[in-house]
């Protein structure tokens, strides 16, 4: 009789701590891949509910979207929303520009993901020149859809280069230099 009122009592107590430390609230995760420098709205976060101890008060909570925020940082689909990723203005220098890559895109290539884009030019007899970097580290913003009316049509890919290189790719472009796309793996990506 004795050991069964301890039992019941341990479990009336194990429940009691569990119960007065849930602090379960809900908060803002990224319901798509956000690049950096996007805007974040309402629609692109999803809700969820969950404990997160001392560290709530770095994430979004529900209601807590400042109206004309954007993102300093790529945030995945199904992450938290940091706090420290927010900001009430763009404040790089980079700007989108869209490139189709000669190689085949590599694989689980999508927003947030870094590249570095290489360019092949050609030379006066249209021979292929020695491969250079021209953009390292530029920021994936979407990859766009293949165009199904064209067969051979490449996909473009959205990217966020700084505001100098766009002269570059575009004098590439218009002298049919090979463009490549080479992923470069980030932390963001593991």
């Amino acid at each position: 009789m004795l050991a069964t009122f301890l039992i019941l009592v341990s479990m009336l107590a194990v429940v009691f701590v569990i119960q007065t430390n849930n602090k379960t609230e809900e908060y803002l995760i990224a319901a798509e891949d956000l690049p950096a420098g996007s805007t974040l709205a309402n629609s692109q976060a999803n809700l969820i509910a969950v404990n997160l101890g001392s560290s709530n008060s770095m994430y979004l909570r529900s209601g807590e979207l400042p109206v004309g925020s954007y993102l300093l940082g790529p945030i995945r689909a199904g992450q938290l929303i940091p706090r420290s990723m927010l900001a009430s203005a763009v404040i790089d220098s980079r700007v989108p520009v869209v490139v189709e890559s000669e190689m085949d895109l590599p694989t689980g290539l999508v927003g947030g993901a870094s590249v570095d884009v290489w360019v092949t030019p050609l030379d006066a007899e249209n021979n292929f020149g020695e491969p250079f970097g021209l953009v390292l580290g530029a920021e994936v913003a979407k990859v766009l859809e293949k165009n199904t009316m064209f067969a051979d049509s490449k996909p473009g890919v959205e990217l966020w280069v700084p505001t100098e290189a766009v002269g570059p790719i575009l004098q590439a472009k218009a002298s049919g230099a090979s463009i490549s796309l080479i992923l470069r793996p980030t932390f963001a990506d593991g």
